[in-house]
């Protein structure tokens, strides 16, 4: 699970520098999460609708979503049940930050697409901490 995590950082060290994910990023963790896992669990397949209707609502960017469902794809199976949950929790908090942030540097709190990989590595860390 190293690789995985080292895989996400530097996914996220991109994102933050040019506020993109590039497709030949996350496809290939999704293809052999989608191999290795399919089909998957209800918990995973609820979780990947979740992220595909914040992205339909323009909550996300579409390389955040990619990124996320070939991470959610990637885990072990034993994983997926505490998935959404830990989504949720992972929005919440770093979401909260965000504000916290750029209430801190008095930066405007709308109208402002932001680089959201980093968001993948809380997420990483709480499901190791809850396995």
């Amino acid at each position: 699970m190293l690789w995985l995590f080292i895989f996400i950082l530097a996914i996220s060290l991109y994102d933050l520098r040019t506020r993109r994910i590039p497709n030949w990023y996350s496809l290939p963790l999704l293809i052999a999460g989608l191999i290795a896992h399919f089909p998957g669990t209800p918990d995973l397949w609820f979780a990947s609708l979740f992220l595909f209707f914040a992205w339909a609502k323009g909550g996300m960017g579409a390389g955040d979503v990619k990124l996320w469902i070939a991470l959610l794809w990637a885990l072990p199976p034993e994983y997926s049940l505490q998935a959404f949950p830990l989504i949720f929790l992972t929005f919440l908090f770093t979401g909260l930050g965000q504000i916290l942030w750029r209430a801190i540097r008095k930066q405007s709190l709308t109208q402002s697409l932001t680089s959201g990989a980093w968001r993948t590595i809380p997420f990483l860390l709480m499901c190791w901490y809850v396995h």
